[in-house]
């Protein structure tokens, strides 16, 4: 039997047509931890605004699924059967859809998740229901196209944060490490008044693909933060295994060779960086591990400065310096 990525079932589930959410069934208020494209595309909501929500907030008329106590014996009602329920749409009003309620479960006993998957509109016909997965389809699409910036080549910051969002929200649920890389292209304002903006462009490219190229596994994501900045975020990765990423993507940026006559710290584009990672506290913030990682960047920047300044050659005499600068 293979054993399947936990990313891999969930890029599964977000190719499924169907409207699908995933509760915990052993939290008091049953949050939401997870919801597919299929279900943004049906009621409008984005994810953001629905992950760790109480269903009874996202179901507006019908039958709940159940909390379900480990500590009791006696098992909930039998998952695996259907229900007719209203889902809020976020235009207002709501849609009446049969649904099939589904027992999810980490190990034999009782249920630890209830799986809502949309069966079919109860008013809808099936050239409705095509039409709606072709909308879905280019939704998805148009989605991707929004979410990549045109001068980097990768995912936006927008596109960045959605992605923190959830994969911190999981990471917390199953207690597993999450690490942020941030990369800083040095003086790429410099590199730009020599060059110009199309030939920065082109360097950002550059980069974002060999950051891009050095992503070994599914869930592993680079973005292009603005100002000079790419993100990537690796799962559960220990503190070395993410600095050892981070020096290697320096390595290769640096074998590029790229010539650059303003750069104070070599005569090629270099890169900095900051990187940490985090288990997700259950009241911490998802921006919180990102902005510690900046934070460190700023500090090994300014480190850096000032050990450059240190070592710099002195003059002592105007002879020295007419000697150096002939």
């Amino acid at each position: 039997m293979i054993n399947l990525d936990k990313k891999i079932v969930i890029q599964a589930l977000d190719c499924g047509l169907q409207a699908l959410l995933v509760i915990n069934a052993r939290d008091k208020a049953l949050p939401v931890v997870y919801v597919n494209p299929a279900f943004e595309t049906l009621t409008g909501l984005d994810a953001s605004e629905v992950i760790g929500a109480g269903i009874d907030e996202l179901i507006m008329d019908g039958e709940l699924p159940e909390r379900v106590d480990a500590r009791v014996g006696d098992r909930p009602a039998d998952g695996d059967r259907n229900l007719e329920q209203a889902w809020k749409l976020k235009a207002g009003g709501s849609v009446r859809l049969n649904v099939r309620l589904s027992a999810l479960y980490e190990r034999p006993g009782t249920p630890s998740f209830w799986l809502l998957t949309e069966v079919a509109r109860a008013d809808s016909s099936p050239g409705e229901a095509a039409l709606r997965h072709a909308l879905h389809d280019a939704r998805r699409r148009l989605k991707s196209l929004e979410r990549t910036d045109p001068a980097a080549g990768v995912a936006d910051p927008a596109g960045f944060m959605e992605v923190l969002q959830r994969d911190w929200s999981i990471a917390r649920r199953e207690q597993r490490r999450l690490g942020i890389v941030v990369f800083q292209v040095d003086c790429l304002d410099a590199y730009r008044d020599v060059f110009g903006r199309h030939a920065a462009d082109s360097l950002l490219r550059k980069i974002g693909h060999l950051i891009s190229g050095l992503l070994r596994r599914a869930g592993d994501f680079g973005a292009w933060l603005g100002d000079g900045q790419f993100a990537v975020l690796i799962g559960s990765a220990t503190d070395a295994q993410v600095l050892a990423f981070a020096e290697r993507a320096v390595h290769k940026v640096r074998n590029l060779a790229i010539h650059h006559p303003r750069s104070p710290i070599a005569r090629f584009v270099t890169l900095s960086f900051g990187s940490a990672t985090e288990v997700p506290a259950w009241t911490a913030a998802s921006n919180t591990l990102l902005e510690h990682v900046q934070e460190q960047l700023v500090r090994r920047q300014a480190e850096a400065a000032a050990s450059r300044a240190d070592n710099a050659p002195s003059f002592t005499t105007q002879t020295d310096l007419q000697r150096i600068t002939r």
